[in-house]
């Protein structure tokens, strides 16, 4: 159709390596890095078994028993979705489908994808790590893999939080949205800090009568205290 904006979708990357390698573990500390900085982090776990995931006798499970091809538990806090599917779906189909409002994905698995690899490998545990190929762009490892690819060890999540950042989020190349200006002297602002000042003040401005899709804002404090009489 003339006129459609293209569909945008955030990156997705792929964190793969052998059974009991300490991916889901990679996770469990990579995401509060990555959100504690700001950054909206979805997941993807990709599930090669049929697939069971409702409560025998829960209301939704009997829903789904008796025929309903989809069934979504609402709540005040969150959503649970359960959706038959004629395929497996690609990551970029799930992306497209369920992940508006999302800055990057972390998919665990799909090696078998063309999607960006990050490889967790425990010599430890593993004689040798997966077969590469050109898709690999990093390792997460005590044991540095002779493949010249970036290598982070397992306690390096804020290393490989920053190498994730710049090469998908783009904190390399792009300006920060926020300056702050302490009596007229510019004040240099980190990344985390950065984000934090813009997308809470956003947050609290944008529920303002005239200011629900506002581009820019500026915000004036003056901290002298008041006179006495």
């Amino acid at each position: 159709m003339a006129g459609t904006r293209p569909l945008m979708i955030p990156p997705i990357i792929a964190i793969v390596g052998r059974p009991d390698g300490g991916k889901t573990t990679l996770l469990e500390r990579l995401i509060p890095e990555l959100s504690g900085r700001g950054y909206r982090v979805g997941t993807i776990k990709h599930h090669v078994h049929d697939f069971a995931f409702d409560t025998p006798g829960k209301d939704t499970w009997r829903h789904k028993q008796a025929g309903a091809r989809t069934v979504l538990l609402a709540s005040p806090t969150g959503l649970g979705l359960v959706s038959d599917t004629d395929h497996d779906l690609t990551p970029v189909e799930l992306a497209t489908r369920y992940f508006s409002g999302i800055d990057l994905i972390i998919a665990e698995g799909y090696k078998q994808t063309d999607l960006p690899k990050i490889e967790v490998f425990r010599a430890a545990v593993h004689e040798a790590p997966l077969a590469h190929d050109a898709t690999w762009i990093a390792y997460v490892s005590d044991t540095p893999p002779a493949t010249g690819l970036p290598c982070f060890s397992p306690a390096d999540v804020a290393g490989l939080a920053d190498f994730l950042a710049s090469r998908f989020l783009g904190d390399d190349q792009a300006p920060q949205q926020t300056q702050l200006v302490a009596d007229g002297v510019p004040i240099p602002l980190n990344r985390f800090t950065e984000s934090f000042i813009r997308r809470t003040v956003n947050g609290m401005v944008s529920s303002l009568r005239g200011c629900e899709k506002v581009r820019r804002l500026t915000l004036t404090i003056d901290l002298t205290p008041p006179a006495e009489d």
